[in-house]
């Protein structure tokens, strides 16, 4: 905790966007000395005083036992959303605000798909789109913590919804950083805000970084990132995971149970031309604004095969609203690969919980245990796709 202080992260002072350099300037001395000795999340748990191994155990197989499970009766999830829209992120957008499942505290932008700048004009018109001017929107990050920005345009369009144009956005922009936005929601709601990033986790991160003791705080984080199997950006790397691994990597190593909605569960999930069809004959202005911007989503998924287009975002949103849409979520140790020639951004997922131990045996190093390794996250390795499928569309529809 004393590192922390000398490097000025406990201070409280309100900061806007334009504060963003020097707050990062404030990090990296952080991530440097922390994360790449592999220590960050120990120091993270010795900071807060809270999250001690018996403790933080029971904290994730209490997420792991929620997902996959019918929610239960009563109020309303309460989520923040992190996003970079994107089309994926702006069906996401429209799911999570037309679902009374879910009470949408804040929507917080970052970098990825597009601009910051551009990503939050864009959630502000999907706001309004939606008739949902009572959401706090606010800008976040506008550059990976450590690496070059880089953005999705031919994927995306150069306005980030696939050409598709909406009218200028009326709803307003919280003055805060995303950052301090999501410090202030969870301090105000401490262990019942369900963090749901989709693009980048840079804010996630920093938000990590300059308040280590929001780790004990949030319920849960379910992340749309990763991939178990291949990757879409590199072959190895997941492009949310691999556009900052450095922040993935802060994330994975927080405590906070996580559930990572990767690529093999995404193509679990695919959104057709024949439910694109369906929304398109609807009278409803956002179906036919989803059914626009899938066109192109489309066309760009079939360059790679037949079978429609897995709309990865909205999945982890559709698991938000209806944990029985997870159908099997494995328990998994998740380590971010941040230095790798071939492999930066992976998500080295260890499936089987254990490990080699070897000890020095005169000229060579012999095996002679398989420790356990803790859980850090869980996957969904079944996801009941038709019924994401449904939901999306009867909330695109409005129904």
């Amino acid at each position: 905790m004393e590192e922390v202080k000398r490097c000025g992260l406990m201070r409280r002072e309100r900061y806007n966007a334009t504060d963003e350099v020097r707050l990062k300037t404030r990090l990296d001395p952080l991530l440097s000395r922390r994360m790449f000795c592999g220590r960050m999340c120990r120091a993270t748990r010795e900071g807060l005083g809270c999250l001690k191994m018996h403790s933080w155990i029971a904290v994730l197989l209490a997420g792991y036992l929620a997902w996959g499970q019918a929610p239960a009766a009563g109020p309303p999830r309460r989520i923040i959303l992190d996003t970079d829209p994107g089309i994926d992120d702006a069906m996401a957008v429209l799911l999570a605000l037309r679902s009374r499942e879910l009470k949408v505290e804040a929507i917080t932008t970052v970098a990825g798909n597009v601009p910051v700048e551009l990503g939050t004009e864009n959630a502000r018109k999907l706001a309004d789109l939606a008739g949902r001017s009572d959401v706090i929107i606010a800008k976040g990050a506008s550059r990976p913590l450590q690496r070059m920005l880089s953005t999705a345009e031919a994927i995306h369009g150069e306005n980030g919804l696939g050409g598709v144009a909406l009218p200028p956005p009326r709803i307003g922009l919280d003055k805060r950083h995303a950052v301090e936005v999501i410090h202030d929601l969870v301090e105000a709601h401490p262990g019942q805000i369900t963090l749901v990033p989709v693009g980048p986790l840079t804010n996630i991160a920093m938000a990590l970084l300059q308040y280590p003791e929001l780790a004990g705080k949030v319920r849960e984080i379910i992340l749309m990132g990763g991939s178990v199997g291949a990757g879409n950006a590199t072959p190895a790397a997941e492009a949310n995971i691999y556009h900052d691994a450095e922040a993935a990597r802060v994330v994975f190593e927080s405590g906070i149970p996580i559930l990572m909605v990767d690529l093999t569960a995404c193509a679990q999930a695919r959104l057709t031309r024949a439910d694109a069809a369906r929304l398109r004959e609807s009278a409803d202005p956002v179906a036919q604004f989803v059914a626009a911007i899938a066109e192109p989503y489309l066309k760009f998924a079939e360059r790679f095969g037949p079978g429609g287009a897995a709309i990865h975002d909205a999945l982890a949103v559709g698991i938000a609203i209806d944990p029985l849409i997870a159908k099997t979520v494995k328990r998994v140790h998740v380590d971010i690969e941040t230095r790798g020639e071939f492999t930066y951004g992976a998500t080295v997922t260890n499936q089987g919980l254990t490990t080699e131990r070897t000890e020095r045996r005169g000229d060579r190093y012999t095996i002679v245990d398989f420790p356990k390794v803790p859980a850090n996250a869980g996957y969904p390795s079944v996801v009941d796709g038709e019924r994401f499928v449904r939901l999306f569309l009867g909330r695109m529809q409005g129904n």
